[in-house]
């Protein structure tokens, strides 16, 4: 088993992970999010890459300064990133924080279809000589993917509800389709994984195209 760690603290990747066979080890990434975005001149779409990259390096630095040790008779490690931001008209729709910006948000997008973009990155760490050594760096490749999203109209009291929860607080474009949200979108085209945070079809081309087998990184074979 190669074992994973998960450059998050986002509940839904990890599930997504754990239901697909990999127990992932959480190390979160801290990465200053408003400041790569403040000073990023690309696409909403291209910035959801280049967050997930950034948290990747972050954690990868943190490994290799000191390894975890649930990583102590490892041979390889890899370390998988991701980013989501919800794009409506060409701006980037980030996690709202507060009511008012929830309630500005959802008049902007309620009854739009708006395009969810998830960043994911994969760093793969190896031993340089045996398992006592300090891990090296041997590839990192990062890789995007969208599903356009259909957004429901909720009535005046459905979203005040809807705000009292707090869930779209936390979750980027202000609603997530694992929760209470869900209810609020009325169609998806493309990949649903993409919308929760993690494309598991994504993570497996970039793990393959590492030289790694996929298997290898589920926590039980048979």
């Amino acid at each position: 088993m190669i074992p994973v760690v998960l450059a998050s603290q986002s509940p839904s990747r990890r599930e997504i992970l754990t239901a697909s066979g990999i127990d992932p080890i959480i190390i979160v990434s801290e990465v200053d999010e408003p400041a790569i975005e403040s000073r990023f001149a690309g696409s909403v779409a291209d910035l959801t890459t280049a967050l997930s990259e950034a948290k990747a390096r972050a954690v990868i630095d943190r490994v290799l300064g000191s390894s975890p040790a649930q990583l102590a008779t490892a041979d390889t490690a890899v370390i998988i990133a991701g980013d989501s931001l919800l794009e409506h008209e060409g701006e980037a729709i980030g996690k709202p924080g507060t009511a008012e910006r929830t309630r500005e948000v959802w008049a902007d997008i309620a009854g739009a279809w708006t395009e969810l973009h998830s960043g994911h990155t994969l760093a793969v760490l190896r031993r340089a000589n045996s398992s006592t050594a300090n891990f090296e760096l041997v590839d990192i490749r990062s890789k995007r993917s969208t599903t356009s999203v259909l957004i429901g109209e909720p009535t005046h009291e459905e979203l005040e509800a809807y705000i009292a929860t707090e869930e779209p607080f936390h979750v980027a474009g202000a609603l997530t389709i694992d929760g209470y949200g869900g209810a609020f979108v009325d169609r998806l085209a493309g990949d649903h994984l993409t919308v929760l945070g993690l494309s598991l079809p994504v993570i497996r081309e970039l793990v393959r195209d590492s030289g790694l087998f996929w298997p290898d990184l589920w926590s039980q074979r048979a």
